[in-house]
């Protein structure tokens, strides 16, 4: 089951999901962006589509999207988007039965410094040190723990109910 209100990542995830499946119920979920305004049913929508021991991947934006232009121009507003957001999400979700087993940091900010410095450097007729930072920036790319809050993306994987009760 996928889950993406917002209009402006639909045909991406379509790229990568050809066939959204519209069931009773679902193996599987991938929630995309939750909303601003009406996430808290979205949250109940997958407690009862999801069978016990279900994954539950959920992509949001983090306040540091803000500084991407194409994340500017977006009509919905995301939860993500909110000092609180992910945290919000977090709870809501553990309170609906599932459980936490990742948390993500995608496009962290020590990624985008490094690739600054990079094309800086690149620009100042150093490529090779551009390289350089280039590659070191990919390294730093996917953080967890307190850099996570520092990046432009979250990505939780949560599984509802118990590991024992998907046998």
């Amino acid at each position: 089951m996928v889950l993406c209100q917002a209009g402006e990542l639909r045909d991406e995830v379509r790229q990568r999901i050809p066939r959204w499946a519209a069931k009773e119920s679902a193996a599987a979920a991938l929630w995309v962006e939750p909303r601003a305004n009406g996430w808290q049913t979205e949250v109940e929508m997958l407690k009862s589509f999801l069978p016990n021991g279900a994954p539950l991947a959920i992509v949001m934006s983090r306040p540091l999207a803000r500084v991407i232009p194409e994340r500017r121009d977006w009509r919905q507003p995301a939860l993500g988007l909110q000092v609180d957001g992910v945290e919000r999400v977090r709870r809501a979700v553990g309170r609906a039965g599932f459980t936490i087993e990742a948390s993500h940091g995608i496009h962290s900010a020590a990624a985008m410094a490094l690739n600054v410095i990079g094309q800086q450097c690149e620009r100042a007729g150093h490529p090779e040190l551009g390289d350089r930072l280039q590659f070191a920036a990919r390294r730093r790319y996917r953080v967890t723990g307190l850099g996570e809050g520092l990046s432009t993306v979250a990505l939780l994987i949560a599984r509802k109910g118990s590991a024992a009760c998907a046998r």
